[in-house]
């Protein structure tokens, strides 16, 4: 149904879907109507089985590239390393799997917010029906307690209040009116004579008829919205596809050409075959994915113990290269609670301000009974956060919460002054009143709005003194309170009046004496200003998106420097007026985006991404489930946030710190960093090897290496040294330099260029120590040098690989202690291959003397040696 509801009285919403307010639908009619819109419940896509995703994973080029590598190794016999090559695999194509099937856990988390019964109206009588048999033009009946089983337009109202936060952002319940008629343009938090789906009824009690169910509900919508959010391959899984690509392209060419170039050379070809396809498989490093996966789970480990779980391994890396976090205010920058943080109370020469902090100026006593009173002009009993009870308004706890700052129990004092009699808050009266026992007989306490409170008061209270209040004194508050309202604060006025004996007919809410206001705000978190500067140092734009008031936002923004002192933002109903063609250079041009619904969010998620950005997305609400799911990381917030929200994210914060984002940021920065350094270290030894049969092909030389020697090389160095590598402590200024071009090449910065120079000295270093040896001693004594000085030029490599731009002596040779571990191992490995005989069998190889390793060691370390002593000159 394509009507505005909330723009029709609800005499017109009844008529116009056949309904009728005092019988409700006929049973028959009830039947038809849910033939026709089908069960109120989230409809899901069809997705595909176990079997389709599983061989989906087997079509990404480097696991076709391992499964050749298989193939080869199973061809040649080698049974441990297929195992081990198709063991990783099936690893990362189980992984894939079950990574995909747990997008659908998102919207399974909606079904939470779906009551499985309700009460309605049918045949005239209150009947309880289970949700999903709901149908358009039901009249459903509301109570503390019941969330709302599909949308609706309010028919009756009374005090009736909804907790709207998990579609709106709104820390506060939503007081609702069937009276009120709305324009067109009102956006979802404003429609107060609208109940939706999966909302909670915190107070009063209601009824509504019901305009839409299932995917047509507001909550339909956001599943909708949450199964056309694509999830987006990262920035490492796109760069890791082209290098597999790029790798594929050479093995299949070294095996081709050396093939054929040995073949026209007279070399046998069962021997050259075997040649090539041994260094084909020694060339592509299937040690990559699983030292990736692991580099990323060490990361993950690491970021569990500082507060961070995360869901995807990619997301970690990917965090560390956004450029733009957008972030809900509710429980991310503030502290979801609501506190009193400023009390405005009558002075002698003036409204006196009085901090809610320690110690108080002016007198305590002043604090202490305008708290009092406005403690008993509340039905809340318990501060905020406190999880005992889930129906308390926000707005009184965080009055309890100031009265048991104090130091006193809410307990205490109802036993000293009972409660006689009430009136309830309701939107029309916008205030509440009680009158309790005194020992000097009934008094009158009320709290309330102030444009409400105020005109009936003819005095105000400071110390026990009376003072007047006139026209002057009523603009004096007046202006305190658009001073606080203009910043995001709520303002409650707290008045009271003694009557000297039970007044007839319950009691009246007039001349009252006015003892002060509470300000009172969601205040920011401790570290939020501090972690936004950090964004900001690490080149990262930090961007507002929240449903709340856009004076709330941009006053929320300017104390954390999201939003300089004279900038500003917008709303969603103005982006709803910007076309598509601007709608990139709107979202690069503010950082405030206020009074959004779940589209918007995705909006502009989508917007930042088309115009180049690596977009992080915080938020805990259902509202944000779709935004999260859509940007590059989805960071989800663990103590406060909603199940949707948790399941959409990439991360989640267990101590919904905004602060840890930017620890995350640090992580992921530090992982990417080692992830290049293992690849430099596997790609220039893997060239090196190339290089050296390559060479001796070419010059016509003998092979230098065999088969089981490449494929025992292959083992000993591209398992432990690198996964070492990936376990590097991060370099001092990570955090200072700018997020890494989204497009920018696994390979950029000069990276490239030190994987040929290193590999060109393996592979000449290697194949001249062999040309030398064959020349003094016999060939297996030539080879065995060679294979040794590859393996041992290998090793000291990785060591070199920890720093770009600095030796290893100075950011300190043994400050990576795992990998000096693993290359002491792996030579040790090769020491035995090489001096025990049983082995040398194995592997090709006879026993060298010292003077050979002493010749093997110098020319392995000669490129470091020739390095630092450069270093030292031109200092």
């Amino acid at each position: 149904m394509s009507y505005q509801f909330h723009s029709l009285s609800w005499k017109d919403a009844v008529r116009l879907l056949g309904s009728d307010v005092s019988t409700g639908l006929h049973t028959r009619e009830a039947r038809r109507r849910l033939s026709r819109y089908g069960p109120n419940r989230i409809v899901k896509k069809a997705r595909p089985g176990w079997l389709k995703l599983l061989l989906s994973q087997f079509t990404d080029p480097m696991v076709v590239t391992l499964l050749g590598a298989t193939a080869i190794s199973a061809f040649m016999g080698e049974t441990v390393d297929t195992v081990v090559i198709f063991a990783i695999v099936l690893l990362n194509a189980v992984l894939g799997v079950v990574q995909e099937y747990k997008a659908e856990e998102s919207l399974k988390a909606l079904e939470v917010y779906s009551p499985s019964a309700c009460w309605v109206l049918r045949n005239g009588a209150k009947v309880e029906i289970h949700s999903e048999a709901v149908v358009p033009g039901d009249i459903v009946l509301l109570w503390p307690g019941v969330r709302v089983p599909a949308d609706g337009r309010l028919v009756s109202s009374r005090s009736l209040q909804l907790e709207e936060s998990i579609l709106t952002g709104e820390p506060f319940p939503a007081s609702k009116d069937s009276e009120a008629v709305l324009p067109e343009a009102t956006g979802l938090s404003g429609r107060k004579n609208m109940a939706y789906s999966g909302t909670l009824v915190t107070r009063g009690s209601g009824t509504m008829v019901v305009t839409a169910t299932s995917m047509s509900t507001q909550m339909g919508q956001i599943a909708s919205l949450l199964q056309s959010a694509e999830s987006q391959k990262t920035p490492l899984e796109s760069r890791l596809e082209s290098l597999s690509k790029a790798l594929l392209v050479a093995c299949l060419g070294i095996c081709v050409t050396l093939g054929v170039i040995g073949f026209l050379k007279g070399i046998p070809f069962h021997e050259m075959f075997l040649t090539a396809v041994s260094l084909a498989v020694a060339a592509i490093p299937e040690g990559l994915p699983a030292t990736v996966t692991l580099c990323l789970a060490m990361g993950v480990q690491e970021m569990a113990g500082k507060g961070a779980v995360v869901r995807k391994l990619e997301a970690i890396e990917t965090l560390g290269s956004v450029t733009v976090i957008c972030t809900d205010k509710t429980g991310t920058l503030t502290r979801n609670q609501m506190e009193i943080l400023e009390i405005g109370v009558p002075g002698v020469h003036g409204i006196e301000t009085v901090l809610m902090d320690f110690p108080f100026k002016p007198d305590r006593a002043l604090v202490e009974h305008i708290l009092e009173v406005g403690v008993l002009a509340s039905d809340a009993r318990h501060p905020p956060g406190d999880r005992s009870i889930a129906m308390e308004d926000p707005t009184e706890q965080a009055i309890v919460g100031g009265y048991v700052r104090l130091g006193y129990d809410p307990a205490v004092l109802d036993a000293g002054y009972p409660r006689v009699d009430s009136r309830p808050f309701t939107p029309e009266r916008r205030m509440m009143s009680v009158m309790v026992d005194t020992p000097v007989g009934p008094l009158i306490c009320i709290k309330g709005a102030t444009d409400t409170v105020i005109p009936l008061c003819i005095a105000q209270e400071a110390g026990g003194r009376m003072l007047k209040l006139e026209k002057n004194e009523v603009s004096a508050w007046e202006e305190w309170v658009s001073e606080r309202a203009a910043t995001g604060m709520r303002i409650l006025a707290v008045a009271k009046r003694q009557a000297h004996a039970r007044e007839s007919g319950g009691y009246n809410e007039e001349r009252l004496v006015l003892l002060g206001c509470l300000a009172m705000a969601d205040p920011l978190r401790a570290e939020a200003a501090s972690s936004v500067e950090k964004c900001r140092v690490a080149g990262i734009r930090p961007v507002l998106i929240t449903g709340d008031h856009l004076k709330t936002a941009e006053s929320i923004a300017r104390e954390t420097h999201i939003l300089s002192r004279d900038g500003h933002g917008i709303t969603g109903e103005y982006l709803d007026t910007i076309p598509e063609s601007l709608l990139g250079a709107t979202v690069e041009q503010y950082n405030v985006f206020a009074r959004v619904s779940p589209a918007h969010k995705l909006k502009i998620v989508r917007a930042l991404k088309q115009q180049g950005h690596i977009v992080a997305m915080t938020g805990d609400g259902i509202n944000d489930g779709p935004a999260l799911k859509e940007a590059t990381v989805g960071v989800a917030m663990g103590k406060s946030g909603s199940d949707i929200a948790r399941e959409s994210s990439s991360i989640v914060l267990l101590d919904d710190n905004f602060s840890t984002i930017v620890k995350a940021v640090e992580q992921g920065r530090a992982i990417y960093d080692n992830i290049r350094k293992f690849i430099r270290y596997m790609l220039s030894c893997n060239l090196g090897e190339v290089i050296t049969v390559g060479l001796a092909v070419l010059l016509g030389l003998p092979m230098p290496l065999t088969p089981i020697q490449i494929l025992m090389m292959n083992l000993v160095t591209d398992g432990l040294p690198a996964l070492a590598l990936s376990m590097d402590p991060p370099d001092a200024s990570i955090m200072k330099r700018p997020p890494r071009n989204p497009d920018e090449s696994l390979f950029a910065g000069g990276l490239s260029g030190l994987i040929f120079k290193r590999g060109i000295y393996v592979g000449v270093a290697t194949l001249l120590m062999f040309i030398e040896a064959l020349r003094i001693w016999d060939l297996p004594t030539a080879s065995t040098m060679a294979f040794a000085t590859l393996v041992t030029v290998q090793l000291v490599s990785a060591i070199d690989c920890r720093s770009e731009t600095q030796s290893p002596w100075e950011i300190g040779i043994l400050s990576n202690k795992y990998l000096i571990g693993a290359c002491a191992l792996s030579w040790l490995m090769l020491l035995a291959a090489v001096q025990i005989p049983a082995l040398g069998v194995l592997f090709d190889t006879v026993p060298l003397t010292g003077v050979q390793w002493l010749v093997i060691f110098l020319v392995s370390v000669m490129p470091d040696v020739f390095r630092m002593a450069y270093h030292s000159k031109s200092r």
